[in-house]
């Protein structure tokens, strides 16, 4: 949910901070004059010597790139935001593209100021470069301390030993549970206003409201603490209170050796009618999160300004961690027995709902169709008499049905 765009006034040159809230942010105008800037010149450093791995700066394509983004990693480390001085450029959309490829690769900066734009002047010494901060000094010190507290009395409840998968449903749950989205703030970016903290880790994490931006970067933060890889995804998702899409941001997490977007966002529904609804956006194959969200092209690709660019975008083919691939019981045949017996598992703990994955070589309807007039009746039947009617299902159960993952809910019911 971002966007980029670029203002020139005269010698004075203007881009906007991006807006990640299900809308895009305009800067009408630079207000003002240029500020001054400190005259810090790193144009010599060297490159090689750069201790820089995470996938924003590897996409850079540029020495002079990479030297700026280590400016830039000097300046947002500081307590109080100070202009310097880099190279020139002459297509300003790269400074901007630097800067946002900086804050992907540092989930835990939440102290750029979105509100307001990022100046740029090119001159004589090179090119002027000034953020702006939310915080400064002491404040920011404290909030700085604030967030990485949380995060730690957070990932004190992770799984000890956990895998890495999970890990990332330990962080993934807490979220859902923790955050609510910021509806207000939302309604706010259509009129390009910034409130406070809902595009960044801080908001999601210690303020508990964020938007898309801050569940990705929060859900990046912590799973990098616990040593999952994950990464955001920029792109445009469905819009719907609108006809059309939206700009947006997800992530991707590395489990052994192959990755899987997630969608913290779109799986924290304020009143799920199904509480299998919180997964159906948890570790998906790309051509799986395509049916509904559109992947941004990479940094080094041609596009658009009007459309924000990935660092990385990695390949998502694997359904080994989809949780229902996980969790669900696979339905290859309505005929087939085990149904009833997992119906009585989870009956003997009183679990809210079952799942059950239908496989690719049936009719998804009609297997759905089949469980509401019969099967599923047969299978509360046959659970009940293997516990003995201790617990005892209801024959008022519901069935719900998700037919993009092809998932069928059983809701549970007990007399």
């Amino acid at each position: 949910m971002k966007k980029s765009s670029v203002l020139t006034i005269t010698a004075l040159l203007l881009a906007t901070t991006t807006l990640s809230g299900c809308s895009w942010l305009f800067e009408e105008a630079a207000k003002g004059g240029f500020p001054a800037v400190s005259r810090r010149q790193s144009s010599l450093i060297e490159v090689e010597t750069l201790p820089y791995t995470g996938f924003g700066y590897q996409s850079l394509q540029s020495d002079r790139e990479r030297r700026l983004y280590a400016q830039l990693d000097e300046a947002v480390g500081q307590s109080e935001s100070k202009g310097f001085v880099c190279e020139r450029f002459d297509d300003i959309q790269t400074v901007s593209d630097v800067i946002e490829l900086y804050k992907d690769d540092h989930p835990e900066v939440f102290w750029i100021d979105e509100s307001e734009p990022y100046y740029y002047a090119n001159n004589a010494d090179g090119m002027s470069v000034e953020l702006h901060f939310k915080l400064e000094g002491e404040a920011l010190d404290t909030a700085r301390e604030t967030l990485e507290n949380k995060a730690q009395e957070v990932l004190e409840s992770a799984p000890v030993g956990g895998t890495d998968y999970e890990k990332e449903l330990f962080v993934h749950d807490y979220l859902i549970d923790n955050c609510a989205y910021d509806t207000a703030a939302a309604e706010l970016h259509k009129s390009n206003q910034v409130r406070a903290n809902e595009q960044n880790a801080y908001g999601a994490l210690v303020e508990g409201s964020a938007v898309c931006e801050g569940y990705a970067r929060a859900f990046q933060m912590l799973c990098e603490k616990l040593g999952v890889t994950c990464w955001v995804i920029q792109g445009q998702a469905e819009d719907f209170d609108v006809e059309g899409n939206v700009n947006h941001i997800w992530n991707c997490v590395q489990l052994d050796e192959s990755w899987y977007h997630v969608d913290v966002t779109w799986d924290d529904f304020e009143e799920a009618p199904i509480r299998s609804d919180r997964y159906y956006y948890f570790n998906l194959t790309t051509s799986e999160i395509e049916k509904d969200h559109i992947i941004s092209p990479l940094y080094s690709e041609s596009r658009s300004e009007e459309v924000w660019c990935n660092g990385f975008v990695p390949p998502c083919n694997s359904t080994k961690y989809n949780y229902f691939t996980l969790n669900a019981m696979k339905i290859d045949s309505l005929d087939n027995e085990g149904y009833g017996e997992y119906l009585a598992k989870a009956a003997q703990t009183q679990e809210p709902y079952c799942c059950f994955l239908v496989s690719d070589g049936l009719v998804f309807q009609e297997t759905f169709d089949e469980m509401v007039e019969n099967y599923a009746y047969q299978w509360v039947s046959e659970a009940n008499e293997i516990n003995n009617y201790e617990p005892q299902i209801s024959n008022n159960c519901k069935l719900g049905a998700n037919k993009e993952r092809r998932v069928i809910t059983l809701l549970l019911s007990y007399e």
